[in-house]
């Protein structure tokens, strides 16, 4: 069996462990994939990333009328616009540019460490982060798995939010006894395409693979799977992490999406400008049409000949009025609906905690206090994502630690931390004055760390020590 992967320590794995106590049975595993497929968190989940998409509750909107038995009934000879402002879309991706717009930036007293740190974690690291924001923002909770790359890198697999199913150890879901990933794919069998559903539970003994048939779970071949496999003289030898290589963000402490927070105004919104729009095509061709003399006239087929024509013939009975065709409408106040509007967007986007671009531009050339007044909503969720993330790296440290031992590298005798670098808007003139009036006061690296043109501090020392080294040698020459 294996033991944890450690310095210095490898086991191989004569057999597949039993599955671990508590989740042991495939049939309580299948009763719970049950009740979560179906639960309120789950379809949650699965609704911020479709109001994303733009799949939103104004599609399937209807117009109605009050019918004959006092109940509304539908109408479907009225226009009926279904548009989507989909303001909650910009607001999501508007939080994770804010964070990560620009790629965070590992920083270690131990430069060779902090190097060696950014070669294991590679570029997907950066990716992986932007991806576990935006399902943190999205569902209210992300998922990373941290496995290795196969060329000597520790890679983060992004798992989605509706896919995993936590057991969790303690109330405040710090802690995981183990997780359930559960997913479909496409698969070509000989009665064409099919959706195959699979299951996959992580646990510190390693991943227990099922197959969905009906409602039950039954074990797929290979059943178990390590966590490492590590291949010496031609033998393969199979390994286990110390801790659950699976880990969560959350936004916030109740894992509340963007989605809970506004919806009702995204909907108000969409609903505010179809209505617009559907009052806008109502024309004398299909609004309400008062006829004179018309009694007998089918009215469909009056319809149907405005719309087809646009005219229509009238005439004159003796000692009777004239016939005549007037119409019933009400205007429609386009600054009535530019007002509301205006006011759903404003509500939607405080309650998103986001910044709108027109209030820096009605600011005209705004100092450092009105851009922090600004951002000041969007920096409470940035903060709460920049925890997690700082704790999710300081998990993910024994892992890439491990990783560079297993290569014979040293590792774990320095601290690292992770260094976000937030898209802001500053007033770059105001940051280099203040940069410039604390020179005596700071040393050059703190300096040029809030420098707005330096992007590496340690890069732009070197190109000075250079430059030094250049100029006293000039010193020398010339004397």
């Amino acid at each position: 069996m294996a033991k944890p992967l450690k310095l210095g320590v490898f086991s191989s794995l004569p057999a597949p462990p039993p599955l671990p106590r508590g989740l042991g049975e495939a049939g309580f595993l299948a009763r719970e994939v049950r009740d979560w497929e179906t639960s309120r968190t789950r379809r949650r989940q699965l609704l911020g990333e479709l109001y994303y998409r733009g799949e939103q509750q104004i599609l399937r909107h209807k117009r109605t009328v009050i019918g004959p038995e006092g109940a509304p009934v539908e109408v479907t000879n009225l226009p009926n616009a279904r548009l989507t402002d989909n303001q909650y879309a910009r607001l999501l991706d508007q939080k994770v540019n804010y964070l990560l717009g620009r790629p965070p930036v590992i920083v270690s007293a131990d430069r060779d460490y902090a190097e060696a740190l950014r070669g294991m974690l590679g570029p997907g690291f950066f990716r992986a982060l932007r991806g576990a924001a935006h399902d943190a923002l999205a569902g209210g909770c992300a998922w990373l798995f941290a496995c290795p790359d196969g060329a000597g890198g520790l890679r983060l697999r992004r798992f989605r939010p509706w896919e995993v199913l936590p057991f969790w150890a303690d109330a405040d879901h710090t802690e995981l006894d183990g997780a359930l990933r559960v997913w479909e794919r496409e698969e070509h069998g000989e009665h064409g395409r099919t959706r195959a559903g699979y299951a996959e539970l992580y646990t510190r003994d390693g991943v227990f693979r099922f197959r969905r048939e009906g409602r039950a779970l039954l074990p797929e071949k290979p059943f178990h799977l390590p966590y490492v496999t590590v291949s010496l003289e031609g033998r393969a030898f199979p390994f286990n992490w110390d801790a659950l290589p699976l880990f969560a963000v959350k936004n916030g402490p109740a894992e509340v999406s963007l989605l809970d927070r506004v919806k009702s105004l995204q909907d108000a919104v969409n609903l505010i400008l179809s209505n617009f729009v559907n009052g806008m095509q109502e024309d004398p061709r299909n609004t309400i049409l008062v006829l004179v003399n018309y009694d007998g006239q089918n009215l469909g087929e009056f319809r149907r000949n405005l719309a087809a024509y646009g005219a229509v013939k009238v005439r004159s009975d003796a000692g009777a009025p004239g016939g005549d065709v007037k119409t019933l409408s009400l205007s429609v106040n386009g600054e009535n609906y530019k007002a509301v509007l205006d006011l759903l967007k404003r509500a939607l986007v405080e309650n998103a905690r986001g910044y709108d671009a027109k209030d820096l531009r009605a600011a005209g050339t705004p100092n450092e206090m009105n851009l922090r007044s600004v951002f000041s909503d969007a920096d409470l969720d940035a903060d709460m994502l920049e925890a997690e993330f700082q704790s999710l790296f300081r998990e993910l440290l024994p892992f890439a630690d491990a990783c560079l031992r297993a290569k014979g590298m040293a590792a774990g005798g320095a601290e690292a931390s992770l260094i976000f670098n937030r898209d802001t808007i500053v007033n770059e003139s105001q940051v280099i004055a203040d940069v410039a009036g604390s020179a005596s006061l700071l040393s050059r690296e703190t300096l040029l760390e809030q420098h707005p043109w330096v992007e590496d501090v340690q890069r732009e020392l070197e190109r000075l020590r250079q430059e030094q080294a250049v100029s006293k040698k000039q010193e020398g020459e010339s004397v």
